[in-house]
C-alpha cells in the first residue's frame, strides 16, 4: 500500500510540473532598457487580459507584430485608458526578444493617434508609475 501512494505523490507531482507551461505567465522582462528604446506606430490587433499581471497588446507595425506590455488592469482604468483592436497607436518602449521567440515592446508611454492622448507608464527614471501604489487606493479616489 505505501508504494502505491508513492507512485501517486509521484505522478502527481510530474503531471503537475507537465501541466505547469500552460499556465505559466508571459515572457515578461523584469527591467527597462533604454539602450533599446524605439517608437512604433501600429494597430491593436488583440488585448490580452490575463488573470495577473499588466495588459498586453498585439500591436501590427508595418510587417512586424509587436506583444506591447502595458500596465495592470487597475492602472489603466485609472488614467481612463481603453485599447480597442483596430484603434491606432504610438508606442515608445524598450524592444527585446522573448524567449518564446515573440517580439515585446515594454511601454514606456502610448498615444492613441485618433485621440491624441498620451498616456505615460514609467517616469524619467523607467521606474513604472504604478509601483509603490496599492490597488485598493484606486477605489478611494
Amino acid at each position: 500500500m505505501e508504494y502505491a501512494s508513492k507512485t501517486g505523490v509521484s505522478v502527481f507531482l510530474l503531471l503537475g510540473i507537465l501541466w505547469q507551461p500552460a499556465y505559466a505567465s508571459p515572457d515578461i522582462k523584469e527591467g527597462y532598457d533604454e539602450n533599446t528604446e524605439v517608437t512604433v506606430r501600429g494597430t491593436v490587433k488583440e488585448v490580452v487580459n490575463g488573470t495577473r499581471g499588466p495588459v498586453i497588446l498585439k500591436i501590427r507595425s508595418d510587417s512586424k507584430m509587436y506583444r506591447v506590455i502595458t500596465a495592470p488592469p487597475w492602472y489603466l482604468s485609472q488614467e481612463g485608458v481603453l485599447f480597442q483592436p483596430g484603434s491606432e497607436w504610438e508606442i515608445k518602449g524598450s524592444r527585446y526578444f522573448g524567449r518564446d521567440g515573440n517580439l515585446y515592446l515594454v511601454c514606456r508611454q502610448m498615444k492613441d493617434i485618433g485621440t491624441d492622448k498620451a498616456v505615460v507608464f514609467r517616469d524619467s527614471s523607467c521606474k513604472p508609475k504604478w509601483m509603490g501604489r496599492r490597488m485598493h487606493k484606486r477605489h478611494m479616489q
